[in-house]
């Protein structure tokens, strides 16, 4: 099975009428359905799934035979492309009423309201530990068990416990400091025959089991391991803030966009974290041409940026002429070639004296503090009209801007002509889509890692650089 952990299983369970499940989910693709976990059987009638569903809901299910044994749907959406959730969930068929044997946390919260509940039967089996049909496939993380419903996201901590219902006190705490939920890195708790813990450490093991069972998954397809945590959260391309009517499609765990056609128009697409000081750097790869890929940056909040952004428009173009974003852009496609500095629906540089090839990575380093801005191409700072750009010193930027108090967020246009472009981009998570970066390069707080080096004072886009720098 492509983009998935598997793990097939025969033992007898310790006890199929409880179990618990606890994981914290970051989504990243939103309005489509994907499995997160699951039992599957071959037949396709004795299964047990947890799913993000089309309307952003979760979903719990559990067939038995043609019909649904176990179905509950959340009222509760979960439409934040910035958090990470703590999801538990926690069966026990013996509890004497039905709204009680299964039960819901996010957060360390339990969730009461339900848009569709079906109770399981009291002392029924649930198909989650236990082998349902004799060749089933077992214990799926990831998609469906035909291939599809691929999870687009985040995933840390996977918990499973075989014979027991726990609370979600015994996966997470309140940080004494911040307030906030956090995860209790090694918990004590029995594991059960079946049970099993994922921390995904090892990058070149992502299917090691840390619960003392042995019960290794394997890993097929373009699984990654991950630095974005719920501690420290790195930016990603924002499905929320996609374009004005057709948007960009948005993959690789909101790494990776591409130009839905070749029709002439522009799409843009905004980070999902912003800043309003501090000095930053990203990189973006130009993974194929066809069309004009812009990288830049914008204020005033994203819904400025892309509302402001209509029909052929582009970054650096602003339909309310306001000059609220500013880009470098780049194309080569039919002899088309262009490498401009781009703002207020003007070209501030018309020739940046580089020639933009795929596979080519443009640099962006932002300095709200001054408010200035520069690019550059595979490790070099371009000419800004007055001598190449040196933004660890502050000189020669490509553009000086005043700083308020608005938020400044990272984006990216891609204008679709003869092809439709694709880019990538790596705000510090050190890949571009499932490839690492060769160099390894980090960035000044140690929480990042580049092709290029970012240069002095310059941090990547992340919930911690942003809380001590930003």
């Amino acid at each position: 099975m492509a983009n998935s952990l598997t793990r097939d299983f025969t033992a007898t369970p310790t006890d199929a009428k409880k179990f618990t499940i606890s994981f914290w989910v970051r989504f990243t693709k939103f309005g489509s359905n994907q499995s997160i976990i699951a039992n599957y059987g071959n037949s396709g009638n004795d299964d047990f799934a947890i799913q993000f569903r089309n309307d952003n809901t979760l979903g719990i299910i559990d067939w038995k035979g043609a019909g649904v044994n176990n179905n509950h749907e959340s009222t509760r959406t979960f439409q934040d492309p910035t958090s990470w959730y703590h999801i538990v969930v926690a069966g026990d068929s013996t509890e004497s009423t039905g709204s009680d044997r299964l039960k819901l946390y996010v957060n360390g919260l339990r969730e009461t309201s339900w848009a569709s509940a079906t109770d399981i039967g009291q002392n029924s089996d649930y198909n989650w530990n236990k082998e349902t049909d004799g060749t089933s496939l077992g214990h799926v993380i990831g998609q469906s068990g035909n291939g599809g419903n691929i999870f687009q996201g985040n995933l840390a901590h996977v918990h499973n416990v075989d014979g027991t219902a726990l609370t979600p006190s015994t996966f997470g705490e309140t940080d004494s400091t911040t307030g906030e939920w956090k995860p209790k890195l090694n918990p004590s708790y029995t594991v059960g025959t079946n049970g099993w813990f994922l921390k995904f450490e090892n990058s070149g093991a992502l299917g090691t089991d840390s619960s003392g069972n042995s019960a290794t998954f394997t890993v097929s397809g373009n699984v990654k391991q991950s630095i974005s945590t719920p501690s420290n959260l790195f930016a990603t391309f924002n499905y929320f803030h996609n374009g004005v009517g057709q948007q960009n499609v948005i993959s690789k765990a909101g790494t990776q966009i591409d130009h839905a056609n070749d029709s002439y128009t522009g799409k843009i697409t905004a980070a999902s974290l912003g800043m309003n000081k501090g000095k930053w750097y990203w990189e973006t790869k130009y993974s194929t041409t066809g069309g004009y890929l812009s990288v830049g940056f914008g204020r005033n909040g994203c819904d400025d940026l892309t509302q402001n952004m209509r029909g052929s428009k582009q970054l650096g173009d602003d339909s309310d002429g306001n000059g609220n974003s500013w880009a470098f852009r780049a194309g080569n496609s039919s002899g088309q070639i262009v490498k401009k500095l781009r703002h207020n629906n003007q070209d501030a540089v018309a020739d940046m004296g580089v020639t933009p090839a795929v596979n080519d990575i443009i640099q962006c380093w932002l300095d709200l503090d001054n408010g200035k801005a520069w690019w550059g191409i595979n490790g070099t700072v371009m000419n800004s009209g007055s001598g190449v750009g040196v933004p660890n010193t502050g000189a020669y930027p490509h553009f000086t801007f005043t700083v308020g108090d608005e938020f400044y967020i990272p984006a990216v246009s891609l204008f679709g002509f003869n092809g439709a472009p694709q880019c990538q981009v790596n705000f510090g998570e050190g890949r571009f889509g499932t490839t690492a970066v060769s160099s390894g390069v980090a960035d000044n707080g140690g929480n990042g890692t580049f092709e290029y080096s970012p240069l002095a004072g310059f941090y990547s886009i992340c919930t911690k650089n942003i809380k001590d720098y930003g």
